[in-house]
């Protein structure tokens, strides 16, 4: 059987982009659904550009979406290094190669000489492709600009043919060569260029199947013609649709949030998002959209991945992330939810600060406030009422001034004291007895006199469960609250 070997090669230049994650996510899943092998490759050829801090960012994030890798520059594997930039003694070595077997030539054109066959194209209204001025050029003339300080680069030289293969997601590609031209493998400064490096890499790690986006099928064919020259196995290629923003332009920052962090420090749940992520160009065969990647990975079928593009649904990501809220644990969501929290332990909330709350009343705080919310960022202003003696009665404030408010909270204040504070299911009941009384006495509806309670007590006109609400804020909280709302 196959060895199945996949992988991800990301640049450390920016934090892990969501479309990045998705690639990732794709590769593991056809990992795990053939027994094959998940390898992370850090290209960070581009020194001006690549920052150890994204590096770091690349591995917190697969991580923290639970694609943990087989071999990668942590954990190490038998085909290592990692690390694109400790690979520079290998692309040598392979560019000889080429040279010596005449599918490559040393090329000694200048920038501006370039860039007038450029312009020259461009005014015949052609494609451009390398005239190949330098493929001919004898000993002597190479030796004469050695001298002169010329350092060349090196030229791929492309067979003209028609370049047939078969993509695992958008089926039979065609290239012809002809538009393609010598491409360089080897920059004048001693660099490989990103289409050689990749394929040495992926041939000497023993890659067997390279799926990733679409970008990059003009790639393909200079990648295949590398291949073949130097006698090694072609991977599989498979290229994924692209991600596109709810208004199908390229997703960025201004739609939203983009690389894997942001979306985390938003509120997003790392299951809820890779999740989201798998129905981005796949649908799992049962319909069934929510589940964990352990069975995405049993149902996944890379055939099925569709060739269109895929559109970044903001509201259908809040929708699951929220299911996965409502579904969570209460412990484990109430220690993901305290560092959305954190400004509520500063000094300015007196005696009501986060840290002085018991674990008991957090969680039940958790748990009530938790039904209509879609990110754990949303927490800082639904729980806000729970802190600090006071609460801002500026939502709340027109309820307050209704002269039936008034009514209700005098009468509140008769009763509060024979309350139990101590039972979630008594202050329901007093409360249920409150809206009745107010009902038969007054003609009010049981919303208007809950509206009053809640607007003194929250300062709000909606929110959690009223009965555990107070429960939590406690009796003397309730009735200074409620005092101050009857100044209004």
């Amino acid at each position: 059987m196959e060895n199945i070997r996949v992988r991800i090669a990301p640049s450390p230049s920016g934090n892990l982009h969501i479309g990045t994650a998705r690639t990732a996510l794709f590769n593991y899943l056809y990992a795990k659904k053939t027994g094959g092998e998940f390898v992370l490759r850090i290209e960070d050829t581009d020194l001006e550009r690549s920052n150890q801090e994204y590096t770091q960012n690349i591995f917190d994030s697969l991580k923290a979406l639970g694609l943990q890798w087989d071999e990668g520059p942590d954990v190490g594997g038998k085909y290592g290094p990692y690390y694109q930039s400790e690979r520079f003694d290998i692309y040598p070595k392979y560019a000889q190669i080429l040279l010596d077997k005449g599918y490559a030539y040393e090329c000694f054109c200048t920038p501006e000489e370039l860039e007038a066959e450029k312009e020259e194209a461009v005014k015949n209204h052609k494609a451009y492709v390398y005239s190949r001025k330098c493929m001919n050029l004898t000993e002597e003339q190479k030796a004469e600009l050695r001298a002169k300080g010329v350092k060349p680069s090196i030229r791929f030289k492309v067979e003209h043919k028609e370049l047939i293969f078969n993509d695992l997601v958008k089926g039979e590609l065609k290239f012809d060569t002809n538009l393609i031209g010598d491409f360089v493998i080897m920059k004048s400064n001693g660099t490989p260029t990103y289409n050689f490096a990749v394929v040495i890499d992926d041939m000497l790690m023993k890659v067997s199947h390279i799926i990733r986006g679409e970008d990059h099928i003009s790639n393909t064919p200079k990648q295949i013609l590398i291949y073949e020259a130097l006698g090694a196995e072609v991977p599989k290629f498979g290229h994924l649709g692209m991600i596109l923003a709810p208004d199908r332009s390229k997703l960025s920052k201004r739609h939203g949030a983009t690389a894997v962090s942001d979306f985390v420090k938003q509120g997003y749940l790392t299951d809820a998002l890779i999740n989201f992520v798998a129905l981005l160009g796949w649908a799992p065969s049962d319909g069934v959209e929510i589940k964990p990647v352990e069975d995405i990975a049993k149902d996944f079928r890379i055939h099925d991945v569709s060739s269109s593009n895929s559109i970044f649904e903001y509201d259908k990501l809040n929708w699951m992330n929220g299911q996965y809220i409502k579904k969570m644990d209460i412990s484990k969501l109430t220690d993901m939810a305290l560092p959305f929290l954190s400004k509520y332990d500063s000094k300015e909330f007196g005696e009501f600060t986060l840290s002085k709350m018991s674990r008991e009343n957090l969680e039940k705080m958790i748990e009530i406030t938790r039904e209509p919310i879609t990110t754990l960022s949303e927490l800082e202003h639904d729980c806000a009422y729970f802190f600090g003696e006071d609460v801002d009665y500026t939502e709340g404030m027109e309820t307050l001034q209704k002269l039936e408010a008034k009514t209700v909270l005098n009468r509140v204040m008769e009763l509060i004291n024979d309350w139990n504070f101590n039972d979630d299911e008594s202050i329901h009941n007093v409360l249920a007895d409150l809206r009745t009384e107010f009902k038969e006495k007054h003609s009010m509806k049981p919303k208007e006199t809950m509206w009053a309670v809640r607007a003194a007590v929250t300062g709000r006109t909606r929110g959690a469960d009223m009965a555990k609400t107070m429960t939590i804020l406690g009796k003397e909280t309730c009735i200074k609250r409620i005092k101050k709302a009857l100044e209004f």
